[in-house]
């Protein structure tokens, strides 16, 4: 593909040919020729969704939404994603600020109704009257993602045992009442059905209690994040089932908190330390001695506590909001350390397992911190100037789809150089791609407004797209930079004579296209300019004393050139 808009076109081909990895690659493709344009995206995620990649159909539906938060296609695409990967509440939500911007949306509308029905469903399963319709459906459809979704159940398909009792159960429902006895079940079908089965909690498998994380959110530096550890709380109902180690355990975690709010650090240290040595449950202690490496700089040792905080925690069923902390700090180190892949892929990580605004942000940040170091890293003058060549090769043979590709790696390679964009501006209007040739005239003058030739280039575009005021008005201010340019000589005469073409033939069409311009209907409706045009009508040597006027002049001459006004 050598453009945003044939790649895009591809994509829509292979979608409808329900090629879906096809259509991902090609809209993959047009989305790094067009990164900014929401539709890609919003493709791109019908794609993923019709491939049951739910969670990459949410990532783009929700960069839609970011580019253009007034489309409702885009939070059609991402209460699709939400409803599929459980999360029904969202959904619905997602599906109702859609209609607030278009109430009339009926995509939007069965996507809210369906939202609704699978809460109510989650209550009140269908054929709840007959147990083993409702095992059947219980246990259909992708089973697995709703308890991947779901922290109670996530860590459950670590383990071989439970996934294959899953599997003979999803083969055969009635094979469900011989693993009723299995609390991991149990506390599955109360993940399926939404039901809370207290009974059926983790520590019957060798875990414990959740704890609570820090009390008070952790301060996010604007650099690199490094949340403060302060003193995690537990519920006054449990402190008395704490064994004495337990408690000496939280007693020294507290003094630690204390140390590093002093910023002593290495006292800080030895309290964490102390504290897991007393309970190795208390996985707290480990994030928050890695928040103090952070602070000295000891980035690998930071990772390496997250990272057994993290593995402690699958073999307790620690809370899941404590092992999405563990990941976000480790996203906070490699942001430090510049690793900005390394960082959103944690980052993303920590979402799966606990979705908070603050990580959703840092997200955000490395994403875009990533994007800038990708570019950076990809910047060659001398690579530029030898795609820049072959470009210019590709044109002379009249190669233009090659040339733009060319072109545009040029770009990549140096977006400085704004001959760049005035080359492909050129190969685009040799495709009839006269939007797109339009827009690198434009990056082109923003670059160097003193280059002469864009301003031809530029002309040309208005020229073949009938506008021809503004074609005159390009011409003019390159001649002002180039008097004896004989292209902008030559590319005036033909808009003068297709000017006065179109006053002479004064016919209905040529009116009615140009009342399509914006500019030109905004002129007429200018009551200055309504009343000129009156004046004028009654008195024709009136328009002398009002040309006088440069402003007036310029929006008079723009309805002379379109044809709405006729001299002689």
């Amino acid at each position: 593909m050598t453009t945003a808009l044939e790649a895009k076109n591809a994509g829509n081909a292979a979608f409808s040919a329900q090629n879906y990895e096809e259509a991902v690659k090609h809209f993959t493709t047009a989305i790094g020729l067009d990164g900014n344009n929401h539709v890609l995206y919003s493709n791109r995620s019908a794609a993923y969704a019709a491939q049951k990649k739910y969670n990459e159909a949410l990532a783009d539906a929700e960069k839609t939404v970011t580019i253009k938060p007034d489309w409702a296609k885009g939070y059609s695409r991402k209460g699709l994603a939400q409803h599929y990967l459980g999360n029904l509440r969202g959904a619905v939500s997602t599906y109702e600020e859609g209609l607030k911007l278009e109430p009339s949306n009926a995509q939007l509308q069965e996507g809210l109704k369906d939202a609704k029905n699978a809460l109510e469903e989650q209550a009140t399963p269908p054929g709840a009257t007959d147990p083993n319709q409702m095992f059947q459906q219980m246990f259909s459809g992708d089973v697995f993602t709703k308890l991947k979704m779901n922290p109670k159940t996530a860590a459950f398909l670590a383990q071989p045992d439970y996934v294959n009792m899953i599997n003979q159960i999803k083969a055969n429902p009635s094979n469900l009442q011989k693993y009723m006895q299995d609390r991991r079940i149990m506390a599955s079908m109360g993940v399926l059905l939404g039901i809370p089965m207290d009974f059926a909690d983790p520590s019957a498998f060798g875990g414990e209690e959740p704890m609570e994380e820090e009390k008070t959110p952790a301060p996010t530096p604007t650099t690199a994040p490094t949340p403060t550890p302060t003193p995690a709380e537990k519920p006054e109902s449990k402190t008395a089932t704490l064994t004495d180690e337990e408690k000496t355990s939280e007693e020294y975690k507290e003094k630690g908190n204390t140390a590093y709010k002093n910023k002593k650090f290495e006292e800080a240290i030895e309290h964490y330390t102390k504290s897991y040595e007393l309970n190795d449950k208390n996985i707290t202690a480990l994030t928050n001695r890695a928040a103090v490496y952070v602070e000295q700089g000891k980035y690998d040792q930071a990772i390496e506590d997250c990272q057994k905080a993290i593995e402690k925690g699958r073999s307790i069923f620690a809370d899941y909001k404590l092992i999405a902390k563990a990941y976000q700090r480790i996203g906070n180190v490699h942001m430090k350390k510049k690793e900005y892949s390394s960082a959103v892929e944690n980052y993303r990580t920590s979402l799966t397992e606990d979705r908070t605004p603050q990580t959703v942000e840092l997200l955000r940040k490395a994403e875009k911190s990533l994007e800038e170091k990708t570019k950076q890293d990809y910047l060659s003058p001398q690579l530029s100037a030898e795609a820049k060549e072959r470009g210019n090769e590709f044109f002379r043979n009249q190669k233009y789809p090659e040339s733009i590709q060319e072109y545009t790696e040029a770009i990549k390679r140096n977006p400085t150089d704004h001959t760049l964009y005035s080359n492909r501006a050129a190969s685009y209007t040799k495709l009839g791609e006269y939007p797109y040739a339009l827009r690198d005239c434009e990056e082109c003058i923003k670059i160097k407004p003193d280059f002469a030739k864009v301003y031809s280039r530029k002309g040309h575009v208005h020229f073949f797209m009938k506008e021809f005021d503004k074609a005159l008005e390009a011409y003019d201010k390159g001649m002002k930079l180039d008097p004896t340019n004989s292209e902008m000589e030559e590319g005036t005469r033909r808009v003068m004579e297709a000017i006065s073409k179109q006053r002479s033939g004064g016919n209905a069409q040529t009116r009615e296209e140009a009342l399509k311009n914006p500019e030109i209907v905004a002129i007429l409706k200018d009551p200055i300019m309504n009343q000129i045009l009156q004046d004028m009508q009654n008195d024709p040597k009136a328009i002398q004393e009002h040309l006088k006027n440069p402003m007036i002049k310029a929006k008079f001459d723009k309805l002379v050139n379109a044809g709405i006004v006729q001299l002689g």
